[in-house]
């Protein structure tokens, strides 16, 4: 009894707690290493007088055929200091308010500022450089599926951005930015120790929750947040202002200071009074009221020629293969027509032709809640819990199998993939056979990491029939058979 009393007094003292955060882990989903070649600074007038400093919009190199847009404001009269803006998710890059106000009045202090934009931002607003919302689902998935994220991609150009302040002579060096920006920031400084101090503006949750809200793009996969053990691995000094009453988050350094402006979740004037002192107690900037009013400069420039690569084009990362895992989420539906043995189908099929060769089809189909989009929303919260979707639809698959069984599966484009997971003849017709083959209107779940390597091509091979001809694939099936 004693020392059953003694278990309960100590299981009391020393409550079970949350085994903390891997850095080296966070780090190694935030490390593109996009970064390579030299920077290729380019200037791409004309030069504006503001206040008290000019700007000028910028390119350079985050890779040879890369190219990365920015502005560059240069002090009348500099301090040393230099500052990298990163813009949050308002429609704009460096030309947006929230990103350009404070790069006028750091400028203006005395900070080389370089505001920088990430891919699909301003000019190079196109789709195969868009990473942002939902119409850079699609990109997102490209990069997590060769086990880098968009958050990774981000980083990289915004540490590319610290190398040109370096190069300029900026030191020391601080980041800043508001609401995304504001993530981005945060772990800039987290993983760059060139960058020694932060400003947050409208900081959301560190890390972003794993559901669909706000923008996909700031998700670390596998690590859904908020997460103390994240923010306090930062020591350096860092201020977070919030746009809303709130108690300062779990976590942060003793070196971090925490402060509510509430109003617009943006970076307001009275955020910007206070991130000018805070750059010149830790930067050596001036001392200075904010300017009542700046300049709103279009620092967009026109798409060039040059320096584009798309997302796809970019180096993939050794992800690990993909080893199914099948599991039972959202129940499927399987609706069945026709007579005959029974063929399952998955993805978009015509079933009339394989109906009159003597099929009983049964398409699998997933369901979806009222206003909410399957697909998006599943798989968006399935790469923040680091967990892959595809396993939930080789789940439902199995439960099909197990209720209709089949004979045979059709399988159309990447669901192949899943098709080759089971134990019964299968076709896969217009196969996809690798990464570039995916289209911008595939499921989003078809972005597996680990799959589009080599690993579909070995996975397909099991298939007696693959091609684009509806007819040779029900000949490779054979004559139905009850």
């Amino acid at each position: 009894m004693m020392i059953f009393l003694l278990f309960i007094a100590c299981s009391t003292l020393f409550p079970e707690t949350t085994p903390p955060i891997k850095r080296h882990d966070v780090a190694a989903s935030l490390t593109g290493n996009f970064r390579s070649g030299p920077l290729g600074i380019r200037f791409i007038g004309p030069e504006r007088s503001v206040h008290q400093a000019t700007v000028v919009p910028v390119r350079f190199s985050l890779r040879p055929g890369f190219e990365i847009s920015g502005a560059l404001w240069t002090p009348q009269s500099p301090t040393g200091a230099g500052v990298i803006v990163a813009h949050g998710h308002y429609g704009q890059g460096k030309s947006g308010a929230e990103a350009q106000e404070i790069a006028h009045q750091l400028a203006a202090a005395g900070a080389l500022v370089l505001a920088v934009d990430t891919p699909g931002v301003e000019e190079w607003d196109v789709p195969e450089r868009r990473i942002h919302f939902g119409s850079g689902a699609h990109n997102r998935g490209v990069l997590y599926s060769r086990g880098s994220s968009a958050m990774a991609l981000q980083l990289d150009v915004l540490r590319r951005g610290v190398d040109v302040l370096e190069q300029l002579g900026a030191k020391p060096i601080g980041a800043t930015g508001a609401s995304g920006g504001a993530v981005a920031s945060f772990y800039l400084g987290w993983l760059d120790s060139r960058v020694v101090t932060a400003v947050m503006a409208s900081s959301p949750p560190i890390p972003r929750e794993a559901a669909a809200s706000g923008c996909a793009c700031d998700h670390i996969p596998g690590h859904p947040g908020p997460d103390a053990t994240v923010l306090s691995q930062w020591s350096d000094p860092t201020l977070w202002m919030s746009d809303v009453v709130q108690v300062p988050p779990e976590g942060l350094s003793p070196k971090a200071e925490f402060e509510v402006f509430e109003g617009p979740h943006s970076y307001t004037l009275p955020m910007q009074e206070r991130a000018l002192d805070w750059f010149s107690d830790h930067l050596g900037t001036r001392k200075m009221k904010p300017l009542a009013a700046t300049a709103n400069v279009d620092l967009s420039t026109p798409l060039g020629e040059s320096g584009f690569m798309a997302i796809a084009d970019l180096p993939a990362f050794k992800a690990q293969p993909w080893k199914p895992q099948p599991s039972l989420g959202r129940v499927p539906r399987v609706d069945c027509q026709g007579e005959g043995p029974v063929m399952l189908t998955l993805g978009a099929v015509a079933l009339a032709p394989i109906q009159a060769a003597g099929w009983r089809t049964c398409a699998l189909s997933m369901p979806t809640s009222p206003g909410t989009d399957f697909d998006a929303a599943i798989w968006t919260e399935s790469v923040g819990n680091g967990t892959v979707m595809a396993d939930e639809l080789a789940g439902a698959v199995a439960f099909a199998v197990r209720q209709k069984k089949p004979k045979v599966i059709w399988a159309h484009r990447a669901w192949g993939l899943i098709a080759s997971t089971f134990e019964h003849k299968f076709v896969v017709h217009e196969p996809v056979e690798d990464l570039s083959g995916l289209r911008e209107n595939d499921p989003l779940w078809l972005h597996v990491p680990g799959a589009w390597d080599g690993v579909i091509q070995a996975h397909t091979a099991k298939a007696v029939g693959v091609g684009d001809d509806p007819a040779a694939l029900l000949g490779a099936l054979g004559p139905p058979k009850l």
